[in-house]
């Protein structure tokens, strides 16, 4: 179980693993409340509401409000700080990827 939390961490970020796990245990909680008839209170009814709320509306509005505020791939600040790293000998050539690269080439 921790090498996929790992796994989930160092590819789709942290916030992407708290929602994944989340997610399980409320599907989890429902489950055992489906299966096994485990009976729940109004104010447990009321917390499983709210979860399934938030990830629903996670889903559906917390991608588009990321895209709006997202910068400018080949803004002009990263282009020179880019420069500045690779002429301060921070980092080398050959450790940046082609994109960097290709972006440092044509300005």
């Amino acid at each position: 179980m921790q090498n996929f939390i790992f796994l989930t961490v160092t590819h789709f970020g942290p916030l992407t693993c708290s929602v994944i796990t989340t997610t399980r245990k409320f599907f989890t909680i429902l489950g055992s409340v489906l299966i096994f008839r485990h009976p729940l209170t109004t104010l447990q009814w009321t917390g499983t509401v709210l979860v399934f709320a938030g990830l629903s509306l996670d889903s559906a509005f917390g991608k588009a409000s990321k895209h709006k505020t997202a910068r400018p791939e080949n803004s002009d600040t990263d282009i020179k700080m880019d420069q500045m790293m690779m002429n301060n000998g921070l980092v080398s050539e050959s450790d940046m990827d082609g994109q960097i690269r290709a972006r440092l080439k044509t300005n």
